[in-house]
């Protein structure tokens, strides 16, 4: 389905057609050809009955992303959360308060730091980021 939408401009290093990569985007940067900027996004559903573990859950799944590309360091993360609209507003502020100290503990175990991010009422609470790295080509 995603080769029907002709997404990407051919630039992405690790896909075979230079175009969307499913996981991560590994782009040469405009400055320097030698140094790569390698960013993914990803999100976890309310699978879990622990806000905080979803929170944690979410963290670890995106920086799991970087680390499959043999990234072994996260420059920042963007978090993504949508609170629950259709939770009463003390459980709603209760369990999106767990999802992002359990998403930050998570980012700080990894030694990287939340900088921002988006966040939006939606019908399930959702936790993820946009995890980013820079990196030099290896010699």
């Amino acid at each position: 389905m995603l080769e029907t939408l002709h997404l990407g401009d051919g630039q992405n290093v690790g896909t075979a057609d230079g175009r969307i990569a499913l996981d991560c985007s590994v782009r040469p940067t405009r400055h320097d050809k030698n140094t790569f900027i390698i960013s993914t996004t990803d999100f976890f559903f309310p699978l879990v009955d622990s806000p905080y573990l979803q929170g944690r859950i979410g963290a670890a799944n995106v920086l799991s992303d970087l680390y499959a590309e043999g990234v072994e360091h996260c420059d920042f993360v963007l978090m993504l959360l949508a609170a629950c609209r259709d939770m009463p507003p003390d459980q709603r502020d209760l369990c999106t308060q767990d999802m992002v100290r359990g998403f930050r503990d998570a980012c700080d175990e990894a030694e990287t730091t939340v900088t921002g991010g988006q966040t939006v009422l939606n019908p399930w609470p959702i936790i993820g980021g946009v995890a980013t790295s820079v990196v030099k080509k290896e010699a």
